[in-house]
């Protein structure tokens, strides 16, 4: 009967598969295998990081030119408001002259004649804007002159004339001169003189002017 012959393949194969030193180094080589798995994995999520970076700008930029070509077709409404920004000044410093003119109206009492009133503009302030220079006034002065009568029924009508507006202007307002004296028809009648100083940038809401419910649009 012929022995059993072990080829040395088998040998080599038995050697590989049990012997310490070669276990060892499986070890070591599977070991290194899964420890280059979080690199793959963070290889693959640069790149998708990358991608997506790059896809992103790309779409930044084309946002960008768009909002560039929209800018520039809204250059001239631009141009417009920064104009009418430029002019806000200008258009606060507006006195409602009809509405000081009617309040005027309404609050003198009978016992008055009103014979002139006079409206002008004090205390300029320069302002540079990019059309030229323009002198805006900081203060409006009112002259009040009439007459009242010797026997009038309210001897202090011209006085609560005076109290009367100043209540309706705004409260930096204030009254600078309240005179009664011999007219020329001293036997008759006193002239009086009201003066009162208000700001032009000021709330003006006291003689009847209200606020827009909305807005005008350009």
């Amino acid at each position: 009967m012929k022995p059993y012959l072990i080829s040395t393949e088998v040998l080599a194969s038995q050697v590989f598969r049990y012997h310490p030193a070669y276990r060892f180094a499986a070890f070591l080589l599977c070991a290194f295998l899964f420890g280059q798995i979080p690199f793959i994995v963070w290889i693959v999520y640069e790149r998708d990081s990358m991608a997506q970076g790059q896809e992103r700008a790309a779409q930044l930029a084309s946002d960008s030119q768009r909002i560039a070509s929209d800018r520039k077709a809204l250059a001239p409404t631009e141009k417009k408001l920064k104009r009418i920004q430029d002019l806000a000044p200008l258009l606060r410093a507006r006195l409602p002259i009809g509405a000081v003119l009617g309040k005027i109206e309404q609050l003198t009492p009978p016992d008055l004649t009103v014979a002139k009133i006079t409206i002008d503009a004090e205390a300029y302030q320069p302002l540079q804007i990019e059309s030229g220079l323009f002198h805006v006034p900081r203060q409006i002065r009112i002259a009040i002159e009439g007459e009242q009568p010797l026997k009038a029924g309210d001897p202090e009508a011209y006085s609560h004339l005076a109290q009367a507006l100043l209540r309706s202007l705004p409260p930096e307002s204030k009254i600078a001169e309240t005179t009664l004296e011999e007219g020329l028809d001293a036997e008759h009648y006193k002239t009086f003189r009201l003066i009162f100083i208000a700001p032009t940038n000021a709330n003006y809401f006291g003689l009847g002017v209200t606020k827009l419910a909305t807005q005008n649009t350009l």
